[in-house]
């Protein structure tokens, strides 16, 4: 049992990583040359990593809530 509680968060968080630099590769595959290229990629790399921060901030707050309610 204590393995479930260590291994599921490790492998989310993992998955969670792996997704979110598939994502910045792609979005910022996606902007087009110009002046204003570097500024659009740099705030989708951020945009992502505030998203799969808060995310991650969530699931453990949800994670913790659960236990609570299952040692009730």
């Amino acid at each position: 049992m204590k393995a479930i509680r260590v291994s599921v968060p490790i492998l989310g968080t993992g998955c969670l990583t792996v997704g979110c630099v598939y994502l910045a590769i792609w979005l910022t595959g996606l902007v087009p040359d110009g002046e204003w290229a570097p500024l659009i990629k740099g705030l989708l790399v951020v945009g992502i990593l505030i998203g799969a921060l808060i995310t991650v901030a969530w699931s453990a707050y949800f994670s913790l809530i659960f236990r609570r309610l299952m040692k009730a």
